[in-house]
């Protein structure tokens, strides 16, 4: 919890998570009900008026594992963003990342799904993270395991391009790829932006090792 002391949102962006997630499973084992139809991103959802859904469904997640990679990522990324950008603009890059990528997975894909998990928003911070800090140094851990040393760039375009590749040749087709790169595509151009303007502070202390 040290690493969350000085960052406010990030704390209570995991506190949504959390609660979201374990509110979902006592609907399911005590009262057979979800907050899916409610929350979760779909085509319906949004032609009925379900406007909320573009950022309610960035707060679910379909099971713990779901949710424990997400907020890994957000563990290791979202306070040094948070530290560099300040709470404003720091949530709007979550958020933003939430948005684009959701609206990229439900419009473009193929079928139409219940879209959830801050997949979209967390990659909008990883490449966030490599456009502001390109050349800062980082270890990323490969399937959590295994640590490979690379620029935070790289990892930037590691999300994009594997991101549209495993959309555009059907691998894993559960997963929504295109919420991912469209997460990442927020992430750049918001940052991008911010860079421009002047808007990031001066690089914080090294980070930790980023998975």
């Amino acid at each position: 919890m040290e690493r969350l002391r000085g960052s406010p949102v990030t704390l209570v962006l995991f506190g949504i998570n959390l609660a979201l997630f374990i509110t979902e499973e006592i609907f399911r084992l005590f009262f057979e009900s979800s907050l899916f139809p409610i929350l979760a991103l779909s085509r319906e959802g949004l032609m009925e008026g379900g406007w909320w859904q573009l950022l309610t469904h960035a707060f679910l997640h379909g099971n713990l594992f779901h949710l424990m990679v997400n907020m890994v990522a957000l563990w290791f990324t979202g306070p040094i963003l948070e530290e560099i950008l300040g709470g404003c603009r720091y949530l709007l890059l979550y958020l933003g990342g939430a948005v684009i990528g959701g609206v990229l997975q439900t419009f473009v894909s193929s079928g139409s799904i219940d879209l959830v998990g801050a997949s979209g928003a967390v990659c909008a911070l990883l490449v966030g993270f490599g456009t502001l800090l390109p050349r800062l140094q980082i270890t990323a851990l490969i399937f959590f395991v295994i640590p490979v040393r690379m620029k935070a760039a790289t990892l930037s375009w590691i999300v994009v391009i594997t991101s549209f590749l495993f959309w555009l040749f059907g691998i894993e087709k559960g997963i929504g790829h295109l919420a991912h790169l469209g997460g990442g595509i927020a992430g750049f151009l918001i940052c991008f932006t911010y860079r421009k303007l002047g808007m990031v502070r001066g690089l914080p202390e090294l980070p930790p090792p980023i998975p």
